[in-house]
């Protein structure tokens, strides 16, 4: 998969995340304890994690390079 590709699959699961996050906070779905448990344990990690994925993907892409490029360079 190309870096191109990472970035658009990293950065619309972030989007999609940060709906059903912003749905947790912002609609009816606040009052529901098992939704909020799944978004303060679940949700916002992700969230987390895909930014952090999009901001350092040049260095994500060199550290999981396969071993042999590596070797060659």
């Amino acid at each position: 998969m190309s870096g191109k590709n990472i970035r658009i699959v990293l950065r619309w699961v972030h989007i999609a995340l940060a709906l059903l996050v912003g749905a947790a906070f912002y609609s009816p779905l606040a009052s529901n304890e098992a939704y909020m448990a799944g978004t303060l344990w679940g949700l916002i990690p992700a969230l987390a994690l895909t930014g952090i994925g999009m901001w350092k993907q040049s260095l994500l892409t060199k550290l999981f390079k396969p071993v042999n490029n590596r070797a060659h360079q």
